[in-house]
């Protein structure tokens, strides 16, 4: 079965394990192609893993009818079927796999306009909230919809106790000192000034310390928001990290304030992989992979003072071990090789799909 898979972009955030599901799909016969564009990540990530791909640049993501290099890419690789991934890959792909009579399967990341997936044939949501999204747009075109989590690579992540060790030494933490993290991106939408004001209702002899990873438009407004809160001194902030796993691996708790729904975060599944404690905002991606009380805990978006109980009750060791377990479990449950069995099962049920449907119209005709 070969596979055109789609994306047009040139790096991706969750690229590492998303290359290693294609590694996988080829161990159950799916021979890959990917079409991505160039100057970026995600080719050269490709070309090191020995994984057939094209670069292509469409000359406007908007206008698919006049994107003829993706036409002469499908007839040169002649695949059974087509799987894009983001929206701009989607309405390309879709209108040149609807051309050429090629079944198009489509993964959601997030919650885009129905417009991009209207010649899809199959959609994929990377969590149940996502699949509940594309059900409301009524993409008549599609006969299969389906819920297929994005995997993440657990053994990568597995704690290693010396880096940890050695970590939180060199940031002067302390024996049994708590570790709360907060990871990702400085965006308005993650809601950090949730985080920092939780942080200021906890007492300040509390044996805690306070970090938050990461960069983007909201890091000035966040440490003018410490200052005001009185707490820049209880709480770091360290730039964007390219390997998240000393930060997770020395961490005990990882905060998820997010106040706008997740599609399926790669760095929640990440931090649970290492054993991190999520302590998470109960909407969107996020209530497929966390249960309050069982991983992770839980809480209503913007709860500030909810979330600054659930930090206290994480400092308790017994119950942080117990959940810490079960994050490492649930995460290993996403694997990659689980994930590819249910992918591959999808496109065998696509193309039956597909055949059935042709030979229905081949005798209306």
């Amino acid at each position: 079965m070969r596979v055109l898979h789609y994306v047009d972009e040139n790096r991706l955030a969750w690229m590492v394990p998303w290359i290693q599901l294609l590694k996988e799909l080829e161990k159950h016969g799916v021979e890959n192609h990917v079409i991505c564009r160039s100057g970026g990540t995600l080719s050269a990530g490709l070309a090191r893993e020995n994984i057939a791909h094209s670069t292509y640049v469409p000359v406007a993501q908007w206008l698919p009818v006049i994107a003829y290099g993706m036409e002469r890419l499908i007839d040169r690789v002649k695949p059974a079927l087509i799987h894009t991934r983001l929206s701009a890959a989607a309405a390309i792909g879709g209108y040149w796999g609807r051309k050429k009579n090629v079944p198009v399967v489509s993964t959601f990341d997030k919650y885009p306009k129905a417009k991009y997936y209207r010649h899809s044939d199959v959609v994929i949501g990377c969590s149940s909230a996502v699949t509940a999204h594309i059900r409301s747009l009524k993409l008549n075109r599609a006969f299969l919809t389906e819920t297929i989590l994005n995997p993440v690579l657990s053994e990568n992540y597995v704690r290693n106790a010396e880096t940890r060790r050695q970590f939180r030494r060199q940031l002067s933490v302390h024996g049994d000192e708590t570790v709360i993290l907060g990871m990702g991106r400085l965006v308005g939408w993650k809601a950090w000034d949730d985080y920092l004001r939780a942080v200021a209702l906890l007492p300040k002899k509390l044996k805690a310390h306070f970090w938050l990873v990461g960069s983007g438009d909201e890091e000035k407004k966040l440490r003018d928001l410490a200052a005001k809160l009185g707490i820049q001194n209880r709480v770091r902030f360290f730039p964007f990290a390219a390997d998240v796993r000393p930060w997770l691996w020395a961490a005990d708790l990882f905060v998820q304030s997010s106040k706008e729904p997740e599609g399926f975060s790669l760095m929640l599944i990440e931090a649970m992989a290492a054993g991190v404690v999520p302590i998470a905002t109960n909407i969107g991606g996020t209530l497929d992979i966390v249960k309050d009380g069982e991983n992770g805990l839980l809480f209503r978006p913007s709860d500030v003072k909810f979330l600054s109980g659930l930090m206290m009750r994480g400092m308790d060791a017994a119950l942080r071990q117990k959940l810490s377990e079960n994050a490492s479990k649930s995460a290993a449950e996403v694997s990659v090789s689980r994930i590819a069995v249910q992918t591959v099962a999808l496109y065998k049920r696509t193309l039956q799909t597909a055949d059935e449907r042709a030979l229905c119209t081949g005798k209306k005709s």
